[in-house]
């Protein structure tokens, strides 16, 4: 529906330069909300239910005014950025009034007065800084990233993300692109000319695998991106009773998931979210890996096994008297053999496994807390090692990785040999293309239409 309004904003002959506003800070009582104006009826608002603009970007306690009625309202903050030095480029007002229910929405009846004046759609500040060039199509990914970080890495990494870093190596990278197409664009136009470069085509795909090579380090950089904002894939898997859902439930510290002494009560996977030393991780319980009549029971094993082609890693648990080999598909996968209900047994030592002792085949006991604490720090160091993002580039999504897979794609195209210059033009220009949509110069309408929906309405 969101993205149906924006469509119908943005549409030829449609009135969408209205002055907007909106609630920018959490809806509920607080001390203090936030109220966001923008656009050119703002400072008109602004004089209307506050009098004179205070100096710009200077924090002033005035009276809050009915403009209709005189009534004052509340006493609130006022700030004035006058346009282009705002978030959005255009004139705007920031309110910082009393959280009560009752101020918030007294203020927003107020505004709602004013002609020409509407309530903000979800993103609709940031699509403005986008649109008046205050804020651009990488940076506005990494602002959507931030406002629904829920850990410290995925913080971190909407931080890089809107650092600039990579836009500024992007649009290097487009400058060298460019600087080939002009060297064929030379060729085809002034091929009677006696100054123009000669051997072109060796000139460029002698300069195309440096080029590549670069987009391919920048690419690299994604898997471990797309791990931190999805978060770690933990599967517990194993036999019927071997303890899956008691770990499940004591790694999210509540009742997630029905334990029951009774085999096959799991039939479904269980999904918790943890955040694990400022690390997302998904640990799912699945149902026990046996042989079945059951049809729902077969459903919910097939769905275990399925669910483990896309994990991180397996945690492969059997109680400590009755050791079973995992499936061979589990095997595909990074798997720790986990031993429980070791507090059953006589010998609280590490287990025996196939390939011997090491930190991925221990024993646990949920219901003493054995090794409960190794495997959390486990964990922990396996999040580590595999979702840190070092350096400030970084490829933070799917979208700019498949716009660097086009890049990489008709580059590849591009240094094939003996190509007619007419078809080596096109490939490079399709390079370049790519790369603009990356950093949001062309073609993003459809994205940004999805993008901006996922903002809060204030943003």
């Amino acid at each position: 529906m969101v993205d149906l309004i924006w469509r119908f904003l943005m549409s030829p002959g449609c009135e969408h330069s209205a002055t907007i506003y909106a609630l920018a800070s959490g809806a509920g009582k607080s001390a203090v909300a936030i109220i966001r104006i923008s656009g050119h009826k703002a400072l008109e608002i602004l004089g209307s239910v506050a009098g004179a603009a205070p100096s710009p970007r200077v924090a002033t306690l005035r009276p809050i005014r009915n403009p209709h009625t005189a009534e004052i309202l509340d006493k609130a903050v006022v700030l004035w950025f006058p346009a282009p030095r705002s978030f959005t480029g255009e004139d705007c007002v920031e309110l910082q009034i009393h959280g009560s229910r009752a101020v918030v929405r007294a203020m927003l009846d107020v505004l709602a007065t004013f002609g020409e004046t509407r309530m903000a759609l979800p993103g609709e500040f940031a699509r403005r800084a986008l649109a008046n060039g205050k804020l651009d199509l990488v940076g506005a990914e990494a602002l959507a990233d931030l406002i629904d970080a829920e850990t410290e890495q995925q913080r971190r990494l909407a931080t890089i993300a809107a650092s600039g870093v990579l836009q500024e190596a992007i649009g290097q990278l487009r400058g060298r692109v460019l600087d080939l197409m002009v060297l064929v664009e030379t060729e085809l136009d002034f091929s009677d000319e006696g100054d123009r470069p000669h051997d072109v085509t060796n000139q460029v795909q002698e300069r195309i695998p440096e080029v590549r090579q670069q987009l391919q380090s920048l690419r690299s950089t994604h898997e471990r991106a797309e791990l931190i904002r999805e978060g770690l894939s933990v599967l517990i898997a194993g036999p019927p009773n071997a303890g899956k859902s008691s770990l499940l439930n004591a790694l999210a510290k509540r009742e997630a998931a029905i334990v029951s002494e009774y085999a096959g009560t799991t039939r479904d996977l269980i999904e918790v979210k943890l955040d694990l030393g400022g690390f997302p991780v998904n640990v799912i319980d699945t149902a026990g890996i046996r042989e079945s009549e059951d049809p729902i029971e077969r459903e919910g094993i097939h769905r275990a096994l399925t669910k483990s082609r896309s994990a991180d890693l397996v945690l492969w648990l059997a109680p400590r008297a009755n050791q079973i080999e995992p499936p061979a598909e589990l095997l595909q996968r990074p798997l720790w053999r986990i031993a429980t209900k070791a507090d059953l047994s006589s010998e609280l030592v590490s287990c025996e496994f196939p390939g011997g002792r090491d930190e991925k085949s221990f024993d646990l006991s949920v219901k003493t807390g054995l090794n409960l604490g190794f495997l959390m720090d486990r964990l922990q160091v396996f999040a580590n090692e595999n979702m840190t993002v070092a350096g400030s580039l970084v490829v933070a999504n799917a979208r700019q990785r498949n716009a660097i897979d086009r890049a990489l794609d008709a580059l590849a195209d591009a240094g094939r040999m003996n190509l007619p210059l007419e078809i080596l033009a096109e490939d490079l220009r399709r390079a370049c293309f790519a790369l603009e949509e990356l950093i949001g110069k062309v073609g993003v309408e459809d994205i940004l239409d999805s993008l901006f929906a996922r903002f809060c309405i204030g943003k």
